[in-house]
């Protein structure tokens, strides 16, 4: 405290306490960042995580493997995802890290039908035969009816061919100049007791029948459409399916609420399969990297005439998009809009209304709500527009200059979304009483009109249908007479006339406050239903309603050939009576008609007690190859380039992106089970660039999962020679990587399940608990601190996938690559700690280089205190009495011998000062790790002395 402090009025003695000894308080903690596949989250950019509990909550639980089921609707849980079980390891003991979740993404200016595009795609086959159709191909069903009695029709489901063919087998309506079918394609047969049958061919006009099934659509059914079909993309695939199970097939999206919506109770029902195709746009081509879900437009209520209303023409006020999180999001999360008010008074210009991120799977009557943000606005100039609560900004990814670029005014406070303006009510040029009172429904292909002998219309998306041209009854049969050609009439025969319209799937809408048993119905949320028609369980089609439309055709704007498909208001919302009671009902077309609450004016809906509706989130692609179980697999995903594998490319992205420490900090890297040479060099080699990262890779021993080949395990299990091998012909020197041998088998504590994991996890474990133990300049190997059996890897370790002998052990120490271990009674432990820098010095083991990142970290924070000021020796030493307690603290808990900083005339010279530097030198002495221990016992006689 200086003199001038003291308040000197009267005599006496004034006395202040000044404590000079407190050390420099340390950065925050830095951790990991882990790069893999996860469950869920935000994709390709990088997300900290404080706590094992968070990461779970933004990426969902470790997934072990070995899990079948319906993989095309439910998701891929076939192999593990390795990022995190390293999450889960190392937040066990420590509580930062940074994880950046692995989504299929291509380079920039790929052309369509390149190999490196992302996604996957079934290749519709133009042979002249039709003998090997691949694609996709859908269930048309139409309720019973004649041309005279139009009737309804809806796409039912979807397969995806790899080959082959399928079609319909039973009783046609009819024939097309020959005698009845018993068995086509793009041919109408009639159900049998609300059954139809399949048969479901190899390639060739005399191919094999791989299936032949009868099926529905009633989810309780053993003939229930998604027990009897294989719903398993990977099986398709022979590299990784043994040659006795491979499928030619598999199920995809099937709609029982958009038939139930549509079709009702209806028994009697004829139904046709017509390949989804239209030259063009492929619907079984999905080739195009991930992308975010979004909503469809939130539109205005309508000032004008109700006479005029067309909820089309509404002003679009703003769309919400999640957070570069891929296909999960949308399954599980829908938006709705809650407490609508408008103005109160002549003061107050703007309305307000809240925004709620909800449980897809939930019902009006239990709503979970996973984040809320109360009383925003449309206000621009106000604290609660919604942009500013909730948050606009975007990352895209500039492939130049290999990193992202920041879009948006407002930084993001969801967890989930952000926010999309319209330009105009950015500006405030819109009318400021305007309030979210509907939305735009999803994107769906225009419905289309079969009648007999009719050629549909190229809109339709079912104009390049092919089947197997073979003889019927004994009689050679005409591929234009039983299948659907490009461009030909579709075989309806004129005998026995039809007249039916097609309809693409929708998302129900609720139509009445009552529907679901709500005890006030004024409690009812408006817009989509996400519940089973008649009962408030979850929709699980939904799941396929929201999915990506192929790319070639957009699912967030029209066509020529698309529409949306519902237009909703709560401007259309009516007033009807159930039993006593008045209930809302909407109704298309109630404004327009003049009997809507809305009729006199907008807030007749909301004085109506009806201020909430319902929107879904919809078009997330993950961009991942579905016919693989690891997406990231390294003889077909990896195998390549930037440009010839959208894996590899991925890969390499995400790695660049944590490549600039002024965009995050971490001070170790893995990429768990990704051991392609080029990436983890690419890793090394961005760990050495920044100087504060240590890279923990794995390496090609040889050692393959079943997600990789159909071999036996004893012919893709590894071995030393191999991984010591690989290393060596790489020819690899730097401290900045580190790697270990063999596998492991873990246990997960969740699933209770046990996997093969890749060494990286239990490694970058034991990082995280050596430092908690002791500190992170300790060796994180031996009995102490590398015990893996004792708990030290953060996850149970059960056993290695190869026994190491003694030998084994220092043919791998000589290639710096650090064993792990398994000993009769000390368990398995990691039994070394060596960099895979060759050059003999101290930064060839972990424990010096980690403790030269941390001090170099810190010390440089200290540094940066000091920018800018004056540089003369005030400054310096101020520099100086930070930095040497620090560094003394580091003696005193072992890290440093000794060591010594000059900072003075003779660093920093008067021509340094002219030039705006100050130059200190830092001298350290790393105290090392013991790792031999040389013992002698000598036997003595009886009568000799020890004091000798």
């Amino acid at each position: 405290m200086p003199v001038k402090s003291f308040k000197f009025i009267s005599p006496g003695i004034f006395i202040n306490e000044v404590d000079n000894s407190q050390l420099p308080k340390a950065g925050e903690e830095l951790g990991p960042v882990i790069i893999g596949r996860t469950e869920r989250g935000p994709a390709m950019r990088p997300v900290k995580v404080n706590s094992f509990s968070e990461f779970v909550e933004v990426f969902g639980n470790p997934i072990p493997g070995g899990q079948g089921g319906d993989i095309w609707r439910d998701g891929n849980y076939t192999t593990p995802t390795y990022a995190s079980y390293a999450a889960q390891a190392y937040l066990r003991n420590s509580n930062s890290a940074t994880v950046v979740r692995l989504l299929g993404a291509d380079q920039d200016g790929l052309a369509d039908g390149v190999a490196g595009k992302a996604g996957w795609e079934t290749t519709l086959q133009n042979d002249a035969d039709f003998d090997d159709n691949g694609g996709a191909y859908g269930l048309f069903v139409f309720t019973s009816g004649t041309a005279v009695t139009p009737v309804d029709g809806v796409l039912a489901a979807v397969w995806y061919l790899a080959t082959g063919s399928i079609e319909l087998s039973g009783t046609t309506r009819g024939h097309h100049g020959v005698a009845p079918l018993s068995q086509s394609a793009a041919a109408l047969y009639a159900d049998s007791s609300g059954d139809f049958k399949a048969v479901i061919r190899g390639a060739g006009a005399t191919g094999p029948t791989s299936i032949a099934t009868e099926f529905n659509f009633t989810p309780s059914s053993s003939k229930y459409i998604r027990k009897v079909f294989n719903t398993n993309p990977t099986l398709t695939n022979s590299s990784i399916t043994q040659a006795d199970q491979v499928e030619s097939y598999w199920l995809g999206e099937t709609y029982e609420g958009h038939i139930n919506n549509v079709l009702g109770g209806t028994i009697s029902t004829w139904g046709a399969v017509l390949g989804l195709d239209s030259g063009s746009s492929n619907a079984a081509n999905f080739r195009t990297g991930f992308q975010a879900a979004q909503t469809p437009w939130f539109i205005s209520q309508d000032l004008g005439d109700p006479a005029d209303f067309q909820a089309e023409d509404m002003t679009k006020l703003f769309k919400l998009h999640t957070l570069d999180a891929g296909e999960d999001e949308q399954k599980k999360l829908k938006i709705s809009i809650a407490d609508i008010k408008a103005p109160t008074s002549p003061d107050q210009k703007y309305g307000s209304f809240s925004v709620l991120v909800r449980d897809a799977r939930d019902n009006d009557n239990a709503p979970v709500v996973l984040e809320r943000f109360s009383s925003v606005n449309l206000n621009p100039n106000s604290s609660n527009y919604i942009a500013r609560k909730i948050g606009d900004q975007y990352l895209t990814w500039d492939d130049v200059i290999r990193s992202h670029r920041v879009y948006g005014n407002y930084l993001n406070a969801s967890k989930f979304i952000r926010v999309e303006m319209n330009t105009d009510v950015d500006a405030a040029a819109t009318d400021a009483s305007l309030l979210p009172f509907g939305s735009f429904g999803p994107v769906r292909m225009k419905s289309w009109n079969w009648t007999s002998g009719s050629v549909s219309p190229a809109s339709s998306w079912v104009t390049g249908g092919k089947g197997v041209a073979r003889a019927e009854n004994g009689v050679a049969q005409s591929p234009d007479g039983q299948f659907l050609s490009v461009g030909g009439a579709l075989p309806v025969p004129t005998s026995n006339n039809f007249n039916g319209t097609a309809y693409y799937p929708a998302i129900p809408l609720r139509v009445s406050s009552s529907a679901g048993g709500l005890s006030n119905p004024k409690n009812a949320y408006f817009g989509i239903d996400t519940t089973q028609n008649g009962n408030n369980r979850h929709d699980s089609s939904y799941s396929d309603v929201v999915r990506m439309l192929p790319p070639a055709i957009s699912s967030f704007a029209t066509t020529t050939s698309t529409e949306f498909s519902y237009m909703f208001s709560l401007d259309d919302l009516t007033s009807s009576s159930v039993g006593t009671n008045a209930v809302g009902i909407w109704v298309s077309g109630s404004r327009l008609a003049g009997n809507a609450y809305s009729s006199g004016s907008y807030t007749g809906v909301l004085d109506a007690g009806y201020n909430r509706f319902t929107v879904p989130l919809c078009g997330g692609f993950d961009g991942l190859d579905i016919s693989e179980k690891d997406p990231f697999n390294h003889t077909r995903a990896l195998d390549g380039t930037d440009s010839t594998k959208y894996a590899y490319y991925s890969a390499k992205r995400a790695i660049d992106t944590v490549s600039d420490p002024e965009v995050v900090e971490y001070n170790l890297m893995a990429m768990p089970g990704i051991f392609k040479e080029s990436l983890t060099s690419h890793m090394v080699e961005v760990c050495e660039s920044r100087g504060d990262a240590l890279a923990i890779i794995d390496l090609d021993s040889g050692y393959l999962s079943d997600a990789e080949s159909t071999a036996a395990i004893a012919d893709r299990v590894g071995s030393v020679s191999t991984a010591i091998t690989n290393l060596r012909t790489r020819a690899m020197n730097s401290s900045y990587g580190c790697a270990y041998y063999p596998w492991v088998q873990i246990n997960d504590t969740i699933s209770d399940s046990l996997l093969w994991a890749p060494p990286s996890i239990v490694a970058l474990g034991t990082f995280s608990s050596s430092q908690r133990k002791s500190e992170l300049w300790f060796a994180p190997a031996g009995f102490t601190r590398g015990g893996l059996t004792e708990g030290s890897a953060g996850v149970p370790v059960i056993q290695t996938r190869e026994r190491l002998t003694s030998k084994n052990r220092d043919d791998l120490y000589e290639a710096n690559v650090n064993p792990i271990a398994s000993f009769p009674s000390e368990g398995i432990v990691i039994f070394g700690q060596k960099t895979l820098q060759v050059t003999p010095s101290a930064l060839d083991r972990i424990n010096v280089r980690r403790l030269m990142i941390f001090v170099k970290k810190e010390i440089s924070r200290m540094a940066a205190t000091v920018l800018f000021d004056q540089n003369v020796p005030a400054t310096w030493n101020r520099f100086m009495s930070e930095a040497e307690p620090f560094l003394r603290s580091v003696q005193a808990r072992l890290g440093l011998s000794d060591f010594k900083i000059v900072l003075d005339e003779t660093t920093t010279t008067a021509d340094l000062v002219d030039r705006n530097v100050m130059y200190a030198k830092i001298f350290l002495k790393p105290a090392r790790s013991i790792e031999f221990i040389a013992l002698d016992f000598v036997i003595s006689s009886t009568g000799a002395g020890f004091e000798d």
